[in-house]
C-alpha cells in the first residue's frame, strides 16, 4: 500500500504541529538536562517571529514539521521535527528544501539554524545538505557549551 504524502503551509499555533512539537520537546529536552541544570533554555518562537510552519501529512496524519523564524538580521530555521514512525523516509532532507525555498521566495540571501550538542542526528542532516558550521548567533549564548550554529547561502532556484 502506497502512502499519501501532502505538504501545508500554517501557522503557528496549529493543533497539528503543536502535537509533533509536543513530541519533540519529550524527546530532546531529557538529552540536554543534566547540561542546563537550572538554567533556561533557548526561547522558543512565537507566532509574531515565524513566518510559516510546514507540515508533512502522510495519510493525512501529521508526521514532520519545520518552522522559518525571523530574527531581527537573518531567517532561521527552526522547530524540525519527524515523527518516530516517520523516520528514514527522506522528510527531514525534503523539510529543510522547503523551507529554504520559502527564504529564497522571501529574498533571503542565506538562512540560519541553531541546534543542540546532544543532537548527532540533526548535526549529520544539516552537515550532509550543505549547511556550514558558523560562530553561535543572537539570541543563543555561546557560553552554554549546548549551541551548535549553522549557516546556508541559498542559490537561485533550479527550473524544473
Amino acid at each position: 500500500m502506497t502512502e499519501s504524502l501532502t505538504w501545508e503551509r500554517t501557522t503557528w499555533g496549529d493543533p497539528r504541529a503543536e502535537v509533533l512539537l509536543a513530541a519533540m520537546d519529550a524527546e530532546i529536552s531529557p538529552r540536554y538536562a543534566a547540561l542546563r541544570g537550572t538554567a533556561a533554555p533557548p526561547a522558543p518562537p512565537s507566532g509574531e517571529d515565524v513566518d510559516h510552519v510546514l507540515l508533512a501529512l502522510v495519510d493525512g496524519v501529521p508526521a514532520a514539521t519545520g518552522t522559518l523564524r525571523r530574527l531581527p538580521d537573518r531567517w532561521e530555521v527552526k522547530r524540525l521535527f519527524i515523527a518516530a514512525a516517520h523516520r528514514r523516509r527522506g522528510l527531514a532532507g525534503a523539510v529543510l528544501e522547503r523551507l529554504e525555498a520559502s527564504a529564497r521566495e522571501l529574498g533571503a540571501q542565506e538562512v540560519y539554524l541553531q541546534t543542540g550538542n546532544r543532537q548527532p542526528e540533526a548535526i549529520a542532516l544539516y552537515e550532509r545538505t550543505g549547511w556550514e558550521r558558523v560562530e553561535v548567533y543572537s539570541p543563543y549564548d555561546p557560553t552554554d557549551g549546548i549551541s551548535i550554529c549553522f549557516r546556508k547561502p541559498l542559490t537561485a532556484a533550479v527550473p524544473r
